[in-house]
């Protein structure tokens, strides 16, 4: 039975890796939901389960909870959890601050899931199979959207642009999804000595950069330059050269062109500084605790009313668009240093990894991973992808592969501490 119990949580991890961003959001099967919060509560469920009928679970779970907070990192995650639920007994919306909590925090069961059960060589090739195939299913979708001109239509003034979505119903998204997973690729590409592999690797990227140029999201344009400018500065400087090849012809094709031209659209860019500054506001009138996880957008009707020239637009507003204006703007202080303290155990942990670690495509996987953290960073101080389920699900999941492949022997886990 622990055998039979074992694989099916391993089986069900893999595919909610697949099946996330495949499923609509909304997506009902006879009425019932069935999308990617389904699979991940199912993977809670059943790993809880195990837990309490399986002997060897139990034990298994007490020492990998153990080893979860014996470091910085995830007692930083913790604390920030708790900033999180805190702050919904003072939220104007408690209802949303308490279904922002939940989501994060299934976030992170499912991080240290993985972190617990997959734990072996075998276990963690096979989890980032699945999310490389993944990645591929969704650029040949991007592809047919592409050609068949589905997407966002964005008027301009320089004509209307069809913004890919794909799979992750949004083009943001999508761009952001692949600058995640596009940096790896290529530093696998860079230093791969295999033939084969190497081809591989190369479609893969050009995959990859086919949907963050399709996506014509200006954010993951740019997060794909200071990724691109990392690689060049940190590891390789011979990649200036296709990349100054492909920046150079990219600027004959007109629609690439034009919105380059939009980086410096004022009107492009004032939503986002009205944004900013409602977070401002209320930063100023709740500088302490702040107005509880996810009011920013309950509140911001109110500030509107309040400051007349804040309003630019009259859809719905869920964040402002820069994930440490909406830390310090919801969570206060606390929350703020909880989230920086994150980040830092995250490059530090990351470093780690990349230096001490003998597998070298783990080795180069995460240098190229590390890249697209920086990135990913750098494009939420202009948007917020904390809060897009099919974008940073995937990125707690290779932070938590990134940690199983740290203490993967027990032997040798003690060096990354």
């Amino acid at each position: 039975m622990e055998i039979y119990y074992n694989n099916l949580l391993r089986l069900l991890i893999y595919l909610y890796i697949i099946l996330l961003p495949i499923l609509p959001s909304k997506f009902r099967l006879k009425g019932v939901p069935f999308n990617g919060d389904i699979i991940l509560l199912f993977i809670i469920l059943l790993y809880l389960l195990g837990i309490i009928i399986i002997k060897n679970n139990r034990k298994k779970f007490i020492t990998k909870i153990k080893s979860f907070f014996s470091n910085g990192l995830n007692i930083s995650i913790l604390l920030l959890i708790i900033v999180m639920f805190l702050s919904t007994t003072y939220a104007v919306d408690k209802v949303t601050a308490l279904k922002e909590s939940l989501r994060f925090c299934s976030y992170i069961i499912l991080y240290f899931i993985i972190y617990a059960e997959i734990d072996s060589t075998e276990k963690i090739n096979k989890a980032l199979a699945s999310y490389i195939f993944t990645c591929i299913i969704i650029s040949l979708v991007s592809i047919f959207d592409y050609i068949k001109g589905i997407g966002a239509p964005q008027p301009s003034s320089y004509g209307i642009n069809i913004r890919v979505e794909s799979l992750l119903e949004n083009s943001n998204n999508l761009g952001a999804f692949f600058v995640m997973a596009i940096f790896p690729c290529i530093m696998l590409l860079i230093y791969e000595k295999d033939k084969k592999k190497k081809i591989f690797y190369l479609i893969s990227s050009l995959l990859f950069l086919f949907n963050i140029v399709a996506s014509f999201s200006r954010n993951a344009w740019l997060g794909f330059a200071i990724g691109c400018l990392l690689i060049i500065v940190m590891y390789e400087i011979r990649f200036l050269i296709p990349v100054a090849i492909l920046g150079g012809l990219s600027l004959f094709i007109p629609k690439i062109y034009n919105r380059l031209r939009e980086f410096n659209d004022l009107s492009q860019n004032l939503s986002r500084i009205k944004l900013w500054e409602t977070a401002l506001y209320m930063i100023k009138d709740h500088p302490i605790l702040g107005v509880g996880i996810g009011n920013f957008a309950s509140l911001y009707d109110e500030y509107i009313k309040k400051y007349r020239d804040l309003r630019y637009c009259g859809y719905k507003v869920y964040h402002p668009h820069n994930i440490f204006l909406k830390m310090q703007c919801e969570l206060g202080i606390i929350g703020s240093i909880a989230f920086i303290v994150m980040i830092i155990f995250i490059v530090v942990k990351l470093r780690q990894l990349i230096n001490r670690e003998e597998n070298n495509f783990y080795k180069l996987y995460y240098k190229g991973f590390f890249v697209s953290f920086i990135a990913f960073m750098s494009m939420n101080l202009i948007d917020n992808f904390f809060s897009a389920p099919k974008v940073i699900a995937y990125f707690w999941i290779l932070l938590a592969l990134s940690q199983s492949i740290m203490n993967r022997h027990n032997n040798r886990s003690s060096i990354y501490y």
